[in-house]
């Protein structure tokens, strides 16, 4: 979702600008613009295709520098004035941006005390005053990004130049991928490189935190204290590029870190105005259900036990989940006004396709959750809602799941008429990058675990939910045995399977049940099991390994999930597999 092209150098980088960002709509987008200098600042922007931009855009135009950015909305909705680029407030600093600013409110306000003002509803506009603030008082560009950096949460991949510096780019990265590319004379900037293969096949990876300065005969690099970075050109395959990496080592990961993007692009698209924005004949028809079938498979499965239990939990409607396969076969059907929900990524999967067609028969009404515009699924049940997640290309799903169980968590704040939830999904999203701060502990646990023949997932209430996709994702990509079972559950047979140094996970993040986890954890621990626990501050205990900052305990399956795909990634990648293409299964499940 959204991407960036910049070059320096290039005679006329109208055709590079506008080209690539035609390369870069497969990511979804719903406006477009392009900066650059000749005498004076050009911005060309509005709401709708790059096609349309270029209708705006002059053929021709001799500039040093030029950036393009294709923007899904996010804060702020769809419209020429919150569409990229953006130019500060003293019309200094013109810049393009992907990633979600979580703290960009508090930064905003600070800055209105300074007497800034804001044209856009964007946190991109925010950033670009926040520079513009410290290059008032400092005068030096790369110490401006340098302090911005110091105070931004969130993730973002950011280009942008100065009117002082009118043959200079500036770039800044932080979970939200960035590539600089080396031409003969001239340097690029993208988010893919796939908007750059072109013109060069030499690249330069940004890490975490790194920031730089792009002239057209040099680039430097600098890490977030400021001292300089040797960074070595990388070649990227064109197979790989072709179908889009991003820039990233693996598809599993790239996904994973999508997910913030994920969320925000899920809140803005279902809630809108200070409300939800559903279909109300939908929500009508959820909330005289007396009774919701959830149908699915896999990983949709997992999230559909997280449906069904937000639904009996916050709109008091009872539910019943069924895997796809065995209800096509038996299919059960409870209640006098009953409604199906089906969940499948693809839109594709046979199973939930040979349910639809009872479910037709029985003209019981049906939603559908996918992923895939224009799929069966999405053209044949009655109502259908989008996750608008991109493209997910590793066969492991992980932001899938995540938009999955958000969606479903906005539509049950819509039929309960509780506008908390979307406030505490706002929260849950922004404490994701917690779990990133992590990696270096996730790496570890992975390290010792990646020898073990079998290994245990333990959790109460919707742990235990998470529980059940974590052990999934595991044993997808990383070929250990692996299996979850609720707290209360491993005295009553499971146990039986503990034994020295087996390792065993449990997630604690529900005040109700964490007195009982600490209890079975004891458990576990009197057989010899090796103990890795993930919990929240307001319940750790000292030698807890993962530590994550409190959020509402009903979406663990959308923090602490990203846990749960951090370790499958990295148990499988030190075990040498093919992370994106693990044996025996496929992406969309298209035979019964």
């Amino acid at each position: 979702m959204c991407g960036i092209v910049g070059s320096v150098g290039l005679h006329n980088p109208h055709d590079y600008i506008l080209d690539g960002l035609k390369l870069l709509n497969y990511r979804g987008y719903d406006s477009a613009g392009l900066a650059y200098f000749e005498h004076g600042i050009k911005i060309y922007k509005d709401k709708g295709s790059v096609e349309h931009l270029e209708t705006l855009v002059p053929h021709n135009f001799s500039s040093l520098v030029a950036i393009g950015h294709t923007r899904w909305a996010t804060h702020g909705v769809a419209n020429k004035t919150n569409s990229h680029p953006h130019l500060s407030y003293h019309q200094k600093i013109t810049i393009v941006h992907n990633g979600v600013i979580e703290n960009y409110q508090e930064i905003k306000n600070f800055l209105l005390k300074e007497k800034y003002d804001f044209y856009s509803e964007t946190d991109t506009e925010v950033i670009a005053n926040l520079l513009d603030y410290f290059y008032t008082k400092n005068n030096d560009m790369l110490m401006s990004i340098k302090e911005s950096i110091s105070l931004i949460n969130g993730s973002y991949a950011i280009c942008l130049f100065n009117d002082d510096h009118p043959d200079v780019l500036y770039v800044m990265k932080r979970s939200s991928p960035l590539l600089i590319g080396h031409g003969d004379g001239f340097n690029l900037v993208s988010s893919d490189a796939s908007a750059m293969i072109k013109y060069t096949n030499k690249f330069i990876d940004l890490n975490d935190k790194e920031y730089g300065i792009v002239t057209k005969d040099n680039i430097q690099i600098f890490n977030e204290k400021g001292e300089a970075v040797n960074k070595e050109y990388i070649s990227r395959d064109i197979a790989d590029i072709a179908i889009d990496l991003k820039g990233y080592p693996h598809y599993m990961v790239k996904e994973i870190e999508e997910i913030p993007d994920v969320c925000a692009k899920l809140l803005s698209t279902y809630y809108k105005d200070g409300d939800y924005h559903f279909d109300k004949e939908l929500i009508d028809a959820l909330s005289k259900a007396n009774h919701i079938i959830f149908i699915a498979c896999g990983t949709s499965y997992h999230a559909s036990l997280v449906g069904g239990r937000l639904f009996e939990s916050f709109a008091n409607i009872s539910t019943s989940e069924y895997i796809a396969s065995e209800w096509a076969n038996h299919p059960r059907i409870t209640g006098e006004w009953p409604f199906v929900i089906m969940l499948s990524q693809s839109g594709e999967t046979a199973d939930l396709i040979s349910c639809l067609k009872i479910i037709e028969e029985k003209k019981i009404p049906s939603l559908v959750i996918t992923n895939t515009e224009g799929s069966t699924l999405d053209r044949k049940c009655q109502y259908s809602l989008l996750l608008h997640a991109g493209k997910e290309v590793s066969v492991a799903s992980t932001k899938a799941y995540v938009a999955q169980v958000s969606l479903l968590a906005l539509i049950v704040g819509a039929v309960s008429k509780q506008k908390y939830i979307y406030e505490d999904l706002l929260k849950a999203t922004s404490y994701i990058n917690n779990v990133q701060n992590n990696i270096e502990k996730i790496r570890n646990i992975a390290s010792n675990i990646k020898k073990s023949e079998s290994l245990y997932f333990l959790g109460r209430g919707y742990d235990y939910l998470l529980s059940l996709e974590a052990s999934l994702k595991l044993k997808e990509v990383s070929y250990i045995h692996s299996e979850a079972f609720p707290g209360g559950e491993i005295k009553h047979g499971p146990i039986a399977l503990i034994d020295k140094n087996t390792p065993v996970i449990v997630f604690i993040t529900d005040e109700e049940n964490a007195v009982h986890m600490r209890n079975n954890i004891q458990e576990v621990v009197a057989r010899g099991a090796k103990v890795y626990v993930i919990s929240t501050k307001s319940l750790a205990k000292k030698d807890d390994d993962i530590v994550l900052d409190d959020f509402p305990y009903y979406l663990t399956s959308v923090v602490s999930s990203t846990f749960a795909f951090y370790l499958a990634y990295y148990t499988s990648l030190l075990k040498g597999y093919n992370v994106d293409r693990p044996r025996n299964l496929a992406k969309s499940v298209t035979v019964e």
